[in-house]
């Protein structure tokens, strides 16, 4: 049987490969028909759904791989060789990966981790004695990067891509938000989270992820498909949902089973569960993940959750990197180069200028000022789902929506860069060369005995 199935096997095999307009041969006749390789190969040897998300995963790590150590070794960080692997990858080079959108989907969920793990080293009375960073000096930072760049690309958008007054300034505002993850993740490399410059910065992403939800909500508004404001009722059972959960302890019922999946299971269950109810409530999915961190901040738990997410943190950042590099569309950065390097020079240039002054009127040591206004000088995330969001209810076109998206992705490239030269500044120029690494702040809140103890040599979970 087998050898009187050979031939028919190489001709089909043959058409598959070559592409062209005929069917595979049918006894004596030849169908000509819409032929579709793919489902024909698919009918001989079926190709189960695991195999192509296997294909993806194995594509997604080798480019990380093969990428990012070239760029470490350049002395640019990982962010940029996160981004270039994406490039390759995406849909704009060797189109392995088309899926751009589902990919960023996914990856946001890096960011939501992130922000638990924040939210983990602040206890409430911490996050309480940071009120002015958020509140003050968030609202500053948004009202006048906000005013100045809607200005400057309200006006640069009107007139250039005949874009409406409101999409314009709707635009202009959504570039005042800054990178949550790559402004976290620079601060991170240099051990400064937990210094006045890192409390900064934090106070104002917090502020910012505020923000963009009212921004999210005017492009849907204003569109022509406009869509309704947050509930404010699912909000606070989104609340209450994430509060009776700590309150009953569902995470130390996990530790009794005193296994190390189990509890790992059970902290992914809390952080994932508690961002998806905001998300339904029309909230940030990742202050979510940072509410539930900030209440789980005084756990006896609290190493242990540490160290349980941290693996995927990393790599679902690592992951958003990439797929913010496939989104890049870079037959659009062909057509339209010059405004884009325009764009992205007046970002940084405005942000960081506004973000120095602000620096100064901190009282940020003179080499901290610079690293401060460019840590937050670039696009942030969430102006690619407002983009989005404006161009599916019809106030910005598709080549529009690109080339704001191209110039956020870039930014986001240029500031670890920017970083890299500024370390090699001398410090008396407002530079960080030769300068030790700077001490962080000193826990204010006492911990509890379960945190001042050492960890225990085994892998499980303490029991409750």
């Amino acid at each position: 049987m087998s050898e009187q199935r050979s031939p028919q096997f190489y001709r089909t095999f043959f058409f598959c490969v070559k592409g062209g307009e005929k069917e595979r041969v049918k006894g004596p006749q030849r169908v000509s028909s819409g032929f579709q390789p793919a489902q024909s190969l698919a009918r001989i040897h079926p190709i189960p759904p695991s195999a192509h998300s296997m294909d993806l995963i194995l594509i997604l790590l080798l480019a990380a791989v093969l990428c990012v150590p070239v760029t470490q070794r350049l002395g640019l960080g990982a962010i940029p060789g996160y981004l270039i692997a994406g490039v390759l990858v995406g849909p704009s080079c060797f189109k392995l990966v088309t899926n751009v959108d589902t990919m960023i989907g996914v990856s946001q969920w890096g960011v939501v981790m992130m922000l638990f793990i924040i939210g983990l080293e602040l206890s409430p009375k911490r996050l309480w004695a940071m009120r002015n960073e958020v509140f003050i000096l968030g609202t500053l930072q948004m009202l006048v990067c906000g005013l100045l760049l809607g200005l400057v690309f309200g006006a640069a958008l009107r007139h250039l891509a005949g874009m409406e007054w409101q999409a314009a300034v709707l635009c202009g505002l959504s570039l005042a938000l800054s990178s949550t993850a790559v402004a976290l993740r620079l601060l991170d490399e240099r051990q400064l989270t937990r210094t006045p410059l890192g409390r900064s910065a934090l106070g104002v992403l917090l502020f910012q992820d505020m923000a963009a939800i009212p921004m999210l909500v005017a492009a849907g508004l204003l569109g022509s498909d406009g869509t309704s404001a947050p509930s404010f009722k699912e909000a606070l059972v989104a609340v209450a949902v994430v509060a009776l959960a700590y309150r009953l302890r569902l995470l130390g019922w996990a530790a009794k089973a005193e296994l190390n999946e189990l509890f790992t299971a059970a902290a992914l269950l809390m952080v994932v569960g508690a961002a998806q109810l905001f998300d339904y409530a029309g909230l940030s999915a990742g202050l979510g993940g940072f509410l539930v961190g900030v209440l789980m901040a005084e756990s006896r738990y609290r190493h242990e959750l540490e160290k349980a997410i941290d693996p995927f943190k990393g790599l679902l950042l690592g992951l958003f990197f990439v797929a913010i590099g496939m989104s890049i569309n870079l037959k659009v950065v062909a057509h339209h180069w010059l405004f884009i390097c325009a764009g992205v020079a007046a970002l940084l240039a405005v942000k960081a200028v506004i973000l120095y002054g602000f620096a100064r009127f901190l009282g940020l040591p003179r080499y901290h000022r610079l690293l401060f206004a460019l840590v937050l000088a670039q696009g942030g995330e969430f102006s690619f789902a407002i983009f989005n969001e404006a161009w599916d209810n019809h106030l910005v076109n598709l080549e529009q929506r690109d080339v704001l998206s191209v110039i956020v992705a870039v930014s986001m490239g240029v500031v670890p860069v920017l970083i890299k030269l500024l370390e090699r500044v001398p410090e008396k120029y407002g530079g960080m060369a030769g300068l030790p690494v700077t001490d962080a702040l000193p826990v204010t809140d006492t911990p509890s005995p379960a945190d001042a103890a050492p960890s225990s040599p085994t892998d499980k979970p303490p029991t409750a």
